[in-house]
């Protein structure tokens, strides 16, 4: 299983929310990709970053999903509302009993 964290910081309080509602789109279109396991968004309250929390069955799916006409469009979207680029961590997991 792979996970994706992906922070992006906005240029104010404005622009974050327009982040919000570009990511609408993404996050459902995501969710109905085949291979894809959740996909969500948080808003960090403290300094209104906001991190994208993704899970995927395969590597060759997470790459997939960044050629689809709904991720393109949402980077567009977004390049002129963020302070810096994404800060994009993946991790490979495997899951284990507690």
């Amino acid at each position: 299983m792979i996970f994706v964290l992906a922070k992006a910081i906005p240029k104010d309080d404005d622009a974050a929310n327009k982040i919000i509602e570009f990511a609408q789109d993404l996050i459902e279109n995501s969710r109905k990709e085949d291979g894809n396991i959740d996909y969500n968004l948080y808003c960090h309250t403290g300094d209104n970053s906001l991190l994208f929390v993704e899970q995927w069955e395969s590597k060759e799916i997470l790459n997939a999903h960044l050629q689809t006409e709904h991720f393109l469009k949402f980077g567009g979207n977004i390049e002129d509302l963020v302070a810096q680029d994404l800060i994009i961590d993946v991790y490979e997991a495997e899951p284990t009993e507690l």
